[in-house]
């Protein structure tokens, strides 16, 4: 067994008093250390928590068999303290390879506001341990101006991920039994995370599945550092991402039969390690990646419902 979340503390009141609104401000894709410092090799390990209950290595049994030809030795193992983040270390240097400067980029587009994530605690409070808090996550639209990051800005909302455009409670994503143990958030109930990020101009939308989050609040609530969001990215929706945007890198991409973007396509393939529902089974081939990721936040505002966006424009689509 890893490392898991901290469980509830047993017994504690309801999370009661003026509730916050927590957006990620810095995010960690696995290429650094928590501190930003560059480490492409190992960084990954240190993101994300043990999804199947178990710390693996080259050597262990009872798992969902490799695909595409994977190595159980490249896949298998986990990170530190039996994290499990495939993604880190295997899809992570292929997205590099097309664009090297990805986290950079990310973080960049939250500091212009372009994007974030947010977590809406209703009756947050101050007490250290404290449970029964319903958290509401919403996806943060273009700000249209650099965040202040002092608990005023409005961010907009991406009608995405509403169930009522016109209801800008209606998150489609709630934590309904989140809760709060020596002052670290933790989802509870497990959730789906729509994270976008942006490469070159082009969107990859993953959907990490079976989510678990937890963020160290600070001592006045107005912010979180070593944030976690851990969960599972379905294989071949990641292999349709992906193909979405590699013709914006190199035109052969348009050809989907390309050599090049085939091989792309089969690392990844070959990078499942786990079922898509976050479970093992020894029967079949794995169908997902797991996935750990880390940031940090500020508190805003709940904005205005933001206009659906544009589609990006088909790299592969013929010049009028």
């Amino acid at each position: 067994m890893g490392l898991a979340p901290p469980e509830e503390t047993a017994g504690a009141a309801a999370c009661e008093g003026p509730g916050k609104v927590m957006a990620m401000s810095q995010i960690f894709l696995g290429d650094t250390k928590r501190d930003g410092t560059s480490d492409p090799t190992n960084g990954w390990k240190s993101f994300g928590y043990d999804l199947d209950g178990r710390a693996t290595t080259k050597a262990s049994v009872g798992l969902c068999k490799p695909r595409a030809g994977g190595s159980p030795a490249a896949v298998y193992p986990d990170g530190e303290e039996g994290r499990d983040n495939s993604f880190g270390k295997n899809i992570l240097p292929v997205i590099l390879g097309l664009s090297n400067d990805l986290s950079v980029q990310a973080n960049q587009a939250i500091a212009d506001g372009e994007f974030t994530i947010m977590l809406d605690m209703s009756t947050l409070g101050t007490s250290a341990d404290c449970n029964s808090l319903s958290t509401k996550l919403y996806g943060g639209a273009n700000l249209g101006a650099t965040p202040k990051w002092d608990g005023t800005d409005p961010w907009p909302l991406l009608p995405e991920l509403l169930n009522d455009t016109s209801d800008p409670t209606s998150a489609k994503i709630v934590f309904p039994k989140s809760y709060v143990v020596k002052n670290t958030w933790v989802s509870g109930t497990k959730g789906t995370v729509k994270l976008s990020l942006s490469i070159s101009g082009f969107t990859i939308a993953l959907d990490i599945n079976s989510a678990v989050i937890t963020v160290d609040l600070d001592a006045d609530r107005n912010g979180g550092t070593n944030g976690t969001i851990a969960g599972v990215i379905e294989t071949e929706a990641l292999i349709s991402e992906i193909s979405k945007v590699a013709a914006a890198f190199d035109e052969s991409f348009c050809d989907p039969m390309s050599p090049t973007l085939q091989s792309i396509l089969n690392q990844i393939r070959q990078a499942s390690d786990i079922m898509k529902d976050g479970t093992q089974d020894p029967a079949v081939e794995c169908d997902g990646i797991s996935i750990g990721l880390g940031f940090n936040a500020k508190t805003v505002q709940l904005g205005p419902v933001a206009m659906p966006g544009e589609p990006p424009p088909d790299p592969c689509a013929p010049m009028p």
